[in-house]
């Protein structure tokens, strides 16, 4: 089997290259835990603080930070359990002086600020999709509604202190491609061509995430691919 050392070279290698200084692990964390490869997020620490550009503290501390963002997005697209059990993973090989303790999520309370953000970054990533998805909740829609634009999207998702709108998708895109969810991968495909991504460069991620899910143990016959969604965009 491919070691982690090797499946990460690998996907490091063949990341786009517009996205692969800073985008390239996001991916890699965000597929390993949603394929349920949540002990592996320990070894790609390990992997990435090996590296020169992780070799000081404050370093460190920003990917620590942002791997964290990592975590608060995607437990919103694969649930809690696999989430803290990565988090547990992370957090027995981080040392205390390389990580950010800070908290100020109670920032984020302004209820009218964290809803104008979710809906507007829904209306970039989804345009004219938008309300035929929305039609098709029924009678939830009003519920459901809320919890996009204001939980969701308001409080995560929406939120770039961390991490940008497009380091969001690096995450969003391969958390839902890794559970086989062809209609939503549908949709984050275009949305990640809307934040101006090129097909080429949606194409690449693709790879890499496939790369990845396959090494999990996944089937990944069948999936979407961006030409498949490109007269959309």
């Amino acid at each position: 089997m491919t070691t982690h050392q090797e499946l990460f070279d690998d996907v490091r290698a063949k990341y786009p290259p517009s996205l692969r200084e800073q985008g390239w692990y996001l991916t890699t964390a965000s597929s390993l835990v949603a394929t349920g490869k949540v002990d592996s997020l320990a070894q790609l620490y390990l992997y990435l603080t090996a590296l020169p550009q992780f070799s000081e503290p404050g370093q460190r501390k920003q990917l620590s930070l942002r791997l964290r963002g990592v975590l608060l997005k995607e437990w919103t697209l694969v649930g809690i359990p696999l989430v803290v059990g990565a988090l547990a993973a992370l957090a027995r090989v981080e040392k205390a002086e390389d990580t950010d303790v800070g908290f100020d999520g109670n920032d984020d309370l302004d209820r009218g600020r964290v809803h104008q953000r979710g809906v507007a970054f829904l209306q970039r990533l989804y345009q004219q999709n938008l309300e035929p998805i929305l039609e098709t909740w029924g009678s939830h829609s009003e519920h459901f509604q809320w919890v996009e634009e204001d939980i969701i999207y308001g409080l995560f998702l929406a939120d770039f202190s961390v991490l940008d709108s497009i380091e969001t998708q690096l995450v969003v895109l391969p958390a839902i491609m890794c559970q086989g969810l062809r209609g939503a991968t549908q949709w984050h495909l275009r949305g990640t061509r809307r934040l101006g991504v090129s097909m080429e460069d949606v194409e690449g991620l693709q790879l890499c995430v496939e790369t990845i899910a396959r090494w999990a143990g996944k089937d990944t016959e069948g999936w979407a691919r961006v030409r498949d969604i490109e007269a959309d965009v």
